[in-house]
């Protein structure tokens, strides 16, 4: 599987809706380097943790890597920092603080030390909220959904051991005897 297919994919998983920003960020190669003593350079320590709570929240660890084995908070970094406009960039940390306040309110801890019950309560919360939402931007829970989506999908790891990724589709066979009376015929033309 190639990138173009693992968008594809990860656009049927969305419902068919993937930003911009997002498909600028795959094709221009947006990955992560899965170091182990990662530093966000556009997120804080403070808002990484939390996006990586969100991200395993949404693709918790089974028989497959969770989101953070892949190093899906790291993809989600980079792609805010090199692809995503300013107005894009504030929508995001904006919707990670008022994330974090939601949890505050209804659990009285951060997200982050919230039991993965109310981490899925906070966030089925702001689903719901989104889905009653209008105006032309693309809600916060919406964007960390593709973000996560798109970083665990197009990670080495995950295309490889999970998807099957075969990077050469088909077997090569070079040279391929060829009847000499071999007759072609598509819808009825014969060549």
């Amino acid at each position: 599987m190639d990138r173009r297919e693992a968008i594809k994919r990860t656009s049927l998983l969305l419902g068919g809706a993937l930003s911009a920003s997002a498909i600028t960020g795959i094709m221009q190669g947006c990955q992560p380097t899965g170091a182990l003593d990662w530093e966000p350079v556009f997120l804080s320590s403070e808002e990484a943790s939390l996006v990586a709570s969100i991200a395993d929240c949404i693709l918790p660890a089974t028989d497959t890597p969770s989101a953070t084995d892949v190093f899906v908070p790291e993809f989600i970094d980079l792609m805010l920092q090199e692809v995503y406009s300013s107005a894009e960039q504030n929508h995001f940390t904006t919707g990670l603080k008022a994330l974090e306040k939601k949890s505050q309110e209804q659990n009285q801890k951060p997200f982050g030390k919230s039991s993965i019950t109310e981490q899925t309560a906070v966030l089925t919360d702001l689903e719901t909220a989104a889905a009653s939402q209008t105006g032309s931007g693309k809600p916060f829970i919406h964007m960390i959904k593709e973000l996560t989506l798109l970083g665990y999908f197009t990670s080495d790891k995950i295309m490889q051991e999970v998807l099957s990724y075969n990077p050469v589709p088909g077997q090569y066979e070079g040279c391929v005897d060829m009847e000499p009376d071999a007759v072609v015929s598509v819808d009825n033309n014969v060549f």
